[in-house]
């Protein structure tokens, strides 16, 4: 073979692996993004790799190529949740300081699931739903990312009590528990009562910490 041809067959061959890679990679994403889903309709025990495989046109064998058990794929899918809350909450706090404002954008946070007809619970909520159920390195991914949610609540609660842009009883600690459990209740709630029961609840919400200067 000549230098040339050498060259080709070269450059033919690295860009075939990097074409099998990135498809790789975007199975990958696709067996996340579906999975995810389906957590959030269904809970974790009520998908198996089947259901994603059906969804996704693809082979179960495929799925244990990425995801040789269904524990490595439920804790990939709660890392990558707390990775892309870590963003969304830097990315807000770049852009707002009104501890006011930042409340409300994690009230928007939870109202944008009812634009899925109320058919998605939110991850955190599903997960704590089905903590006694769930493999033990998903369980711990999971207080994680609780942690990481009510590290940030109680932040921002803290602010706001401080410069008179909120108000509440108690400390704020157990200001975020409280908030976080009502609107992962109220998601619940939701689809069996309708969207607007949790509408609802965000205004109580809204109204009972409403700052002074509203």
């Amino acid at each position: 073979m000549s230098t040339k041809a050498a060259e080709v067959a070269r450059e033919t061959t690295e860009a075939a692996t990097a074409r099998n890679r990135r498809a790789g990679r975007n199975t990958r994403e696709a067996i996340l993004d579906t999975a995810e889903e389906l957590l959030q309709r269904r809970g974790y025990n009520a998908f198996s790799y089947h259901h994603i495989a059906v969804q996704l046109g693809i082979r179960n064998a495929a799925i244990h190529y990425h995801f040789p058990a269904k524990e490595d794929l439920g804790i990939e899918l709660v890392s990558r949740f707390r990775i892309r809350l870590a963003e969304w909450i830097e990315v807000l706090e770049e852009r707002e300081s009104d501890p006011w404002a930042l409340l409300n954008a994690y009230f928007e946070f939870y109202l944008d699931y009812l634009n899925e007809g109320g058919r998605k619970i939110c991850f955190s909520g599903m997960l704590g739903a089905e903590f006694q159920a769930i493999p033990d390195g998903m369980r711990e991914e999971a207080r994680q990312c609780m942690e990481q949610i009510l590290h940030w609540l109680v932040s921002v609660l803290q602010r706001g009590e401080a410069d008179g842009r909120l108000r509440f009883e108690g400390p704020p600690e157990a200001k975020a528990v409280q908030l976080g459990g009502a609107l992962q209740g109220g998601l619940q709630i939701a689809r069996v009562a309708g969207p607007e029961r949790f509408r609802q609840l965000i205004e109580q919400l809204r109204l009972e910490l409403r700052p002074s200067d509203g």
